[in-house]
């Protein structure tokens, strides 16, 4: 059964109120419990809530309103406040790796968006959104208001003056609110609802260069580590990516670890080893979500990953004495944990 996360639900709440719909009425309609909102791994069925869009967009129409509620949740969605990866939005260096890192948190995170990030052309791309559902067809609030709330992401990243080159929607009718809103052109009657932008060059973040300038004093290792704390949630810990971050080439990054008596792979599996044990004891997070700021882009990966270190699961680890558990001897299993 494919289900809406809480955060989601309770922005779409909040948004009803503010807009003066009866929201106790309305979640009642949709069997969704409104106390359960303040539980944050709660999950809603897609049916329930595409009822409750429903529901919420009739009761507008009634009082004669043209509000796009679509629109009015993505938009006013506060992008810090977003689980896990909303302080990690905020330092991307660009509208791109910014919607790579919400796509790689959904794919790990939800089960029920499916959305591609299209790099066709040098400088373009576009984002295509696909809502599955086997309870039935999901309503153009779902698409738009996702729609909305990815340029909402984009114009924190790039500044309030960001726009798409183009919006493709499905609806027929022309609407003011989207228009208003994209500020770009519109695509009616669209096969799929897509984004279309430009892929700008990355925005350098003066904060993470000065940041590695100042270490650069100390062995590379320290460095590299700084690094990779600052990076770890995008998912892209390849070496050769971090030479690149740190100009120097992979050979030569490889190199100078090994005249510490270190490696990539073993600094890389240290720094997740202790995040992920700071995570289990000191959250609540859930496994998905510890898994996603180590670095993993699934679970599976993680549970790998974490039974090869310990010798137990993260659940186990969690749920015991973690005093218990001490890093196995390394064991070399080549270079598949550096692109999970």
């Amino acid at each position: 059964m494919r289900t809406i996360s809480s955060w989601w639900v309770s922005a779409m709440a909040e948004t009803f109120k503010w807009h003066g719909l009866p929201v106790t009425t309305l979640f009642n309609d949709a069997n969704i419990a409104l106390d359960s909102l303040t539980v944050k791994d709660s999950r809603y069925p897609q049916s329930n809530v595409s009822s409750l869009w429903n529901s919420a967009q009739a009761a507008i129409e009634r009082r004669g309103e043209l509000l796009n509620l679509g629109i009015a949740v993505g938009g006013s969605m506060n992008v810090r406040a977003i689980p896990v990866i909303g302080l990690a939005l905020l330092k991307q260096d660009s509208v791109l790796s910014a919607f790579k890192l919400i796509l790689r948190y959904q794919k790990l995170i939800g089960d029920t968006t499916n959305a591609q990030l299209i790099e066709p052309q040098p400088w373009q791309a576009q984002l295509r959104f696909h809502f599955a559902s086997n309870t039935g067809a999901i309503g153009t609030q779902s698409y738009e208001a996702a729609m909305a709330f990815c340029v909402k992401i984009a114009r924190t990243v790039a500044g309030k003056q960001w726009r798409p080159t183009r919006v493709s929607v499905q609806r027929q009718e022309p609407c003011e609110q989207l228009q208003q809103y994209f500020n770009c052109a519109i695509e009616y009657g669209a096969s799929s609802h897509q984004i279309h932008f430009q892929a700008d060059a990355q925005i350098e973040h003066a904060q993470l260069q000065q940041g590695i300038v100042a270490e650069k004093h100390k062995a590379i290792s320290q460095v590299l580590i700084l690094l990779l704390e600052q990076q770890l949630a995008s998912g892209e810990l390849s070496c050769k990516t971090m030479a690149q971050m740190l100009s120097m080439s992979e050979k030569t990054l490889q190199r100078r670890l090994s005249a510490e008596g270190t490696s990539y792979r073993t600094v890389l599996d240290t720094l997740r080893q202790e995040k992920s044990c700071a995570l289990l004891q000191e959250s609540t997070l859930s496994l998905s979500e510890i898994a996603y700021l180590c670095g993993y882009s699934e679970l599976s990966a993680f549970h790998h990953a974490f039974k090869r270190w310990f010798a137990v699961s993260p659940s186990q680890y969690r749920n015991e004495k973690p005093s218990l558990y001490v890093p196995q001897e390394e064991i070399i299993y080549g270079e598949e944990t550096l692109v999970e």
